[in-house]
């Protein structure tokens, strides 16, 4: 019978300095005595202050990413140049979903709320009095 793999402070703090120094979590697990991908995913989905964790650490080390990229760029030559603009673009593309400052769309939100109404002497005619009147002469 195999031992079960408790979640631990200590593995989830090695996992999150891992992961935010650009390290990707399939080769964080596939290193000797660390837990399978598969038990790292089981723990995401029971246990949602890892989740948090994981995620936060995902997002730094999207910023960790692009820090990498600029020195990878800056070094670049010409045999390299087109490997380098590859990377460069995933690295913008992952930055853009993870990073809310590189997002690629803005939301905005517009209330379209338009109310009808009219007056003629003392008889109210506003949008839904009318519909109701019609209603009312059709049954």
């Amino acid at each position: 019978m195999t031992k079960k793999l408790e979640l631990t402070t200590a593995i989830a703090s090695d996992i999150e300095t891992l992961l935010m120094n650009g390290t990707p979590l399939t080769t964080i697990c596939q290193a000797k005595g660390s837990p399978s991908l598969s038990k790292v995913y089981e723990w995401i989905r029971t246990d949602k202050e890892f989740a948090s964790t994981i995620l936060q650490a995902r997002k730094v080390a999207a910023q960790t990413y692009l820090d990498k990229m600029i020195t990878e760029l800056e070094a670049a030559d010409n045999k390299s140049i087109m490997i380098v603009r590859e990377k460069l673009h995933h690295y913008r593309w992952m930055a853009s979903k993870l990073l809310t400052i590189y997002q690629d769309k803005q939301q905005v939100d517009i209330d379209q709320k338009v109310e009808i109404s009219w007056t003629s002497g003392n008889e109210d005619k506003s949008f839904e009095n009318v519909i109701k009147n019609v209603s009312e002469l059709g049954s």
